[in-house]
C-alpha cells in the first residue's frame, strides 16, 4: 500500500492519540474531516493500522516478566513454538535463527507463577534446554501505558466493563460505550479520561510493520559496562528498536529490531556495538512469528486476568 505524507501523519496522530476524532485528525494534519475518515478507513481496511486499547499489566495482576531461549531436539521447532504458544503466560513465540531455535515472552501474577510456566515449557515434548532472563525494567514497551495504573481500589466494575468494551473496539463512541455500562455519556466520557489520564489504559494505533516495508525483525541481547543508563537511553531511541528491556541473566538487556532491509539491521547493530557502555551485542533473526497476544484478557470484578489473551 503506498501511502503519501497525508497518510503518514494520520499514522502518526493515531499512534498518539487512538481515540481522536477525525474533525480533530484532519484539523491536525490538515485535511478535511471526510478525506480524514476515508483515509483512516483504508487503513483499517487494508490492515496497515490497528486501533488497540492496552491496559496496563499491573492494572490485571501480572508483575513478573521474563524471555525463554529454547534449545530444540528430536522435534520441529515450529511443533515445539506451537506448544510453547498455547500457553497462557507467553504473549508472544518466535521461531528463530542461531543457537536457539525458539523464543518466548514471559508474563505472569508473581515470580513463583513464571518459574512453574518455565518448568511447563522444560517438560514439553522436544525441549531440550531453556535459558531464562527476567525483565527488570521494560524501558521500551508498545504495548504498555506510559504510566502506572494507580491504585486498584480506585476503580470500580463499571470502570472494568468500560476497559472489556475499549477492548473490543478502541474507537467505540462515547454514545455506544453509555449505552454499554448503563451510564450517561457525559459521566462515561469522565470516566475514560480518568482511565487513560491514571494510565490504566491507553488507546493507541498499532502499525502492522510489514505494510510500511519494515520485514525484517531480529532480537539483540546487550551487555553493558557498569551500569549501562545512557547506553540503553541511546538505543531505546532509535527508531527501529521496537522493544528494550534491562535484564537479570546471561546479559544486561534486551531488545528488539524491526528494519527494511538485513543491511539496514547490520547497520544498526554495528551502531549499538559503537555505542560508549555496550560492551558487546548478539543478534538473533526471528522467522517465523508463531504468537504474538499483548492485548488484554478479560477483567473479573476484582481486577484478576482470566482466560486466553485476545490475539493482537
Amino acid at each position: 500500500m503506498e501511502l503519501d505524507e497525508f497518510d503518514l501523519a494520520l499514522i502518526e496522530q493515531l499512534r498518539v492519540d487512538g481515540r481522536a476524532s477525525f474533525e480533530s485528525l484532519g484539523t491536525r494534519v490538515g485535511l478535511s474531516r471526510t478525506a480524514a475518515r476515508a483515509r483512516v478507513q483504508r487503513f483499517f481496511d487494508s490492515g496497515v493500522l490497528r486501533v488497540a486499547a492496552m491496559v496496563h499489566p499491573e492494572f490485571e495482576g501480572i508483575h513478573a516478566f521474563g524471555h525463554v531461549s529454547i534449545t530444540v531436539h528430536g522435534r520441529a521447532s515450529a511443533q515445539v513454538a506451537a506448544s510453547v504458544a498455547q500457553l497462557p503466560d507467553t504473549p508472544f513465540v518466535s521461531v528463530v535463527s542461531g543457537r536457539h531455535s525458539v523464543v518466548a515472552e514471559l508474563r505472569s501474577p508473581d515470580v513463583a507463577h513464571l518459574s512453574d510456566t518455565v518448568s511447563l515449557i522444560r517438560s514439553l515434548d522436544g525441549v531440550q534446554s531453556v535459558d531464562t532472563l527476567i525483565l527488570t525494567h521494560l524501558l521500551k514497551e508498545p504495548h504498555i501505558p506510559a504510566h502506572g495504573p494507580g491504585r486498584p481500589e480506585q476503580f470500580d466494575e463499571t470502570d472494568r466493563r468500560l476497559l472489556n468494551l475499549l477492548h473490543e473496539d478502541g474507537r467505540m463512541p462515547y454514545a455506544d460505550l453509555a449505552d454499554g455500562v448503563g451510564l450517561s455519556r457525559g459521566a462515561t466520557r469522565t470516566r475514560v479520561l480518568r482511565l487513560l489520564g491514571t494510565g490504566v489504559v491507553s488507546v493507541t494505533g498499532m502499525v502492522n510493520p510489514t505494510a510500511l516495508g519494515m520485514t525484517q525483525m531480529s532480537g539483540f541481547q546487550l551487555h553493558l559496562e557498569t551500569d549501562g543508563t545512557t547506553a540503553l537511553s541511546v538505543i531505546g531511541r532509535l527508531e527501529q528498536v521496537s522493544f528494550l528491556a534491562r535484564t537479570l541473566g546471561r546479559c544486561d538487556a534486551i531488545g528488539t529490531l524491526i528494519t527494511r532491509a538485513r543491511t539496514e539491521t547490520v547497520d544498526l547493530l554495528d551502531r549499538m556495538r559503537a555505542i560508549d557502555g555496550v560492551r558487546d551485542v548478539q543478534s538473533w533473526t526471528h522467522l517465523e512469528l508463531v504468537k504474538e497476544q499483548y492485548d488484554r484478557r478479560p477483567l473479573r470484578a476484582n481486577g484478576a486476568a482470566h482466560g486466553a489473551a485476545a490475539s493482537r
